[in-house]
């Protein structure tokens, strides 16, 4: 998407609330017209038999209470979400230019890139539509009437919703409302953990990878014609195959060069001659090896220092090495460039402490035992590769990893180009049906568990606009009956804790969105 496709859908989004926010006063005089926040609702005051129905069936009462608890934890982890993305903004700082576009905050398909139009769409008008029937089937269980239904668009049809009839919503008691107000974020997150329950437990067992080899997530080249290149499977390197790969760049004993590597696309294995080692992708500016004119695109061969020579096998070996040699040791560094042959060329370069690199570029986690290790200077993979093993891709795409340190990897899998499941990834599995079939299953569920996980716990944050400032402020009123917060019963304070939360949320979010730009 070119910045004038991302300009071109900022200015529409924020024409449509404007003009949505000015003529909201006239909208909401309309019978079949108004307005909620910067949407706009077409309403209907007929077809509401379906919440009559549902209503009387469905264990509504007892779900809205388990909704309550519900909305107290996904509030909770969303201000906890909120509150870990600002302290990593004041803490790593980032040129402007890495700013995600501003498209990249709205959850739309269409505006937003990582949100596929199909899935996407779906799911976020099922997520709607459910969130809002909820409201209606838990108000119609408890006695409230249901003014209206219908339609609700941001710019594009985005779900329904439905309208409890204002007195009497108002008027009832503070924790029939607040059952009422959670059971639409609620039933969003009991739909989101059945759908990723349904991920781990049935569609993860139901494939297996078809190797255990390892897949690669990034390539960088080393020559004009012998990459490995990205999305392949690694089932064996020089000696190496199966489990022996998952610590390819800290344990192989491969001879920097050329060497045999077998690739897996899915379909077919092919066994193909690739450049091997320690591979130099970068050089850091102003430290030796840049100032040494060493080629990026090349393979450290071995380093030499008061005539010991050592190959260097693997990343590991590197770092030994490196960290053997006092800073300032002059050394012979010799490197491997591909083209039509091998190249062997030697560099003379004098290191400098890994400590002066961190006192540049890393204050906070410099050491004082770096001041003994040497540093040239260079940014390394192994081969040119990222890569990762099959088993842990196998386990990442279905969610198994969403209760351990990778749920923000589970989360952002939309954002590492992971769901919907590339096709060159899903054919390293086997299904027990057809593939498109299985994998449009998992990737719906995926995507039903994304949009209702983030509408739930967003819907939680006590923000006015949203369904968490009534259920909120709900929630003190209820706690000024007990006689240690009795304070709680003059309007008043609640007012007061009722905004002063509000805003403090409000300015969290602002700041996430504005400090990349500024810091």
């Amino acid at each position: 998407m070119s910045y004038n496709d991302i300009f071109l859908i900022i200015l529409i989004v924020f024409s449509w609330i404007i003009i949505i926010i000015s003529l909201a006063p006239e909208i909401n005089k309309s019978k079949h017209f108004s307005t909620m926040g910067p949407a706009l609702m077409i309403k209907s005051t007929s077809n509401k038999g379906v919440l009559d129905a549902a209503a009387k069936h469905f264990p509504a009462k007892g779900m809205s209470r388990f909704s309550t608890i519900l909305v107290v934890l996904g509030g909770l982890l969303a201000f906890a979400m909120l509150l870990y993305e600002a302290v990593l903004l004041t803490i790593i700082h980032e040129p402007p230019s890495a700013a995600p576009p501003l498209n990249e905050y709205l959850a739309l398909p269409l505006i937003n890139p990582f949100i596929p139009l199909g899935y996407g769409t779906a799911s976020l008008v099922f997520a709607v539509v459910i969130h809002e029937m909820f409201h209606g089937i838990v108000a119609r269980k408890h006695g409230i009437k249901v003014t209206s239904v219908g339609a609700l668009f941001f710019i594009i049809p985005v779900g329904a919703f439905v309208e409890p009839d204002e007195k009497e919503i108002m008027a009832a008691d503070p924790v029939v409302r607040r059952r009422i107000i959670a059971a639409g974020p609620g039933i969003n997150l009991i739909i989101a953990i059945i759908c990723i329950v349904l991920l781990i437990f049935v569609m993860m067992p139901a494939s297996a990878p078809i190797h255990s080899g390892v897949y690669v997530e990034d390539s960088t080249s080393l020559d004009s014609g012998h990459s490995i290149p990205k999305g392949m499977e690694i089932i064996s390197y020089g000696n190496l195959s199966g489990k022996e790969l998952n610590s390819l760049e800290t344990t192989s004993m491969i001879t920097p060069g050329m060497a045999n590597v077998t690739l897996f696309n899915g379909k077919t294995s092919t066994v193909e001659s690739v450049p091997t080692g320690v591979a130099i992708v970068d050089l850091l500016s102003g430290f030796p090896a840049a100032e040494a004119k060493v080629p990026s695109d090349s393979i450290i061969y071995n380093i030499s220092d008061n005539g010991n020579s050592h190959i260097i096998y693997n990343i590991d070996t590197l770092g030994n090495v490196l960290d053997k040699i006092p800073p300032g040791t002059t050394i012979n560094m010799t490197v491997i460039t591909f083209g039509s042959t091998e190249h062997f060329t030697t560099y003379t370069i004098k290191t400098v402490s890994t400590y002066s690199y961190y006192a540049k570029d890393d204050p906070a986690a410099n050491s004082a035992a770096y001041k003994d290790e040497s540093f040239i200077g260079v940014q390394i993979s192994y081969s040119g590769i990222g890569y990762a093993s099959i088993d842990s891709m196998h386990s990442l795409v279905f969610g198994a990893q969403i209760a351990g340190p990778e749920f923000y990897e589970t989360l952002g899998l939309p954002i590492l180009g992971l769901s919907p499941i590339p096709g060159s990834l899903a054919h390293l599995f086997s299904t027990p049906f057809d593939s498109y079939i299985f994998f449009g299953i998992a990737n719906s569920l995926y995507w039903i568990f994304w949009i209702d996980f983030l509408l739930g716990i967003m819907n939680a944050l006590p923000l006015s606009i949203l369904d968490g400032g009534q259920f909120f402020k709900d929630t003190l009123n209820i706690a000024s009956r007990r006689e240690r917060f009795k304070f709680l019963r003059d309007e008043k304070n609640v007012t007061k804790i009722y905004y002063a939360l509000g805003l403090f949320v409000f300015f969290l979010l602002l700041y996430i969105i504005i400090a990349p730009r500024i810091l």
